[in-house]
């Protein structure tokens, strides 16, 4: 049974290559003592993207033996399917932050009309938990999340990405507190360092084309001593 204090437990995993079966015999295979696992759902991480699935476990000690493991395999379709792990391991707490886990950026390919037709996108996923002391509400619980930002795959574009990356290890991405677009609180939010959500729409839509993103974004990120 899921624990109360923190659930679920997730885990990112990618597979070698995927048909329809997949989903269901990473589900079989994680809750298997082959695994190391236990009690979970597995889903995709993104609807056209069938190789990389979230593993969501009722309990954090079950991800944990299967982190444990050095290899994982599956038959599917009578072939051998390699499992890959994506371990979200989390920074020390600090100030009034969220446990957070950073996964690595993936490619997509996208068409805006612009010059944005190569995207790295950034997943993240919070684990959900109960706040701490440093937090606005000790004790109260706040939801995890999972969230997608977009940069362009050029220079700057990479620049960037590298700077997000020192900003979110330093736990100034995420904070927990009130969401003023959902006017509810104890959840986490962006910690005022604005991402690109969507690759298209523009920025009414926190989406690209929107030229002068990147500069305001390495502003706020130098505001916050990432440089």
């Amino acid at each position: 049974m899921a624990s109360a204090l923190c659930p679920p437990s997730p885990l990112l995993v990618r597979v070698s290559e995927s048909s329809r079966r997949t989903r269901w015999k990473l589900e079989i295979y994680f809750q298997s003592q082959q695994s190391g696992g236990g009690e979970c759902t597995v889903q995709p991480l993104y609807h056209r993207d069938q190789v990389t699935f979230l593993v969501k476990f009722a309990e954090r000690a079950a991800k944990e033996r299967v982190l444990k493991k050095e290899n994982h395999q599956i038959m599917v379709e009578n072939k051998l399917v390699t499992i890959f792990l994506e371990p979200t391991k989390n920074p020390m707490e600090k100030n009034a932050r969220p446990r957070t886990s950073f996964l690595p950026q993936s490619q997509e390919r996208v068409r805006s009309g612009e010059k944005h037709q190569n995207e790295e996108h950034i997943p993240y996923v919070m684990d959900s938990c109960l706040q701490k002391k440093e937090h606005p509400n000790p004790g109260k619980k706040y939801s995890g999340l999972q969230r997608r930002a977009y940069l362009p795959d050029n220079e700057e574009g990479n620049e960037v990405l590298r700077l997000l990356r020192r900003a979110f290890d330093q736990k100034l991405i995420f904070t927990v507190g009130e969401s003023r677009m959902l006017g509810i609180s104890n959840v986490i939010t962006w910690n005022d360092i604005h991402h690109k959500t969507s690759p298209l729409g523009g920025p009414q839509m926190y989406g690209y084309p929107d030229p002068d993103y990147l500069k305001r974004v390495k502003s706020e990120l130098k505001s916050k001593g990432i440089e």
